[in-house]
């Protein structure tokens, strides 16, 4: 499974940031994603702050799955999302 993180302003929020969590996994040639709002857990990693929405599609090949997971990740990663949190010192 992979999973994305994303960290963006949000004025709403005591902090003025908002995480955001999205994953993605691939078994064979099926692709499911879930989604939704996450909280900075312990050793600060962002954890799914409610339950987390999904959606699921079923491919008629593994080669074209994998293609949609790739291009699905691309497009998280576009929108500002990141594969691994930075700590700052």
């Amino acid at each position: 499974m992979k999973t994305l993180f994303y960290m963006g302003r949000n004025d709403q929020n005591l902090s003025g940031v908002s995480w955001k969590i999205w994953k993605i996994e691939r078994k064979g040639k099926r692709v499911t994603t879930w989604w939704g709002a996450a909280e900075v857990g312990p050793y600060r990693k962002p954890v799914p702050k409610y339950h987390l929405m999904s959606k699921s599609w079923t491919f008629r090949t593994e080669d074209v799955a994998r293609e949609d997971e790739q291009r699905r990740i691309r497009e998280k990663e576009n929108e500002g999302y990141e594969r691994n949190l930075r700590r700052s010192c």
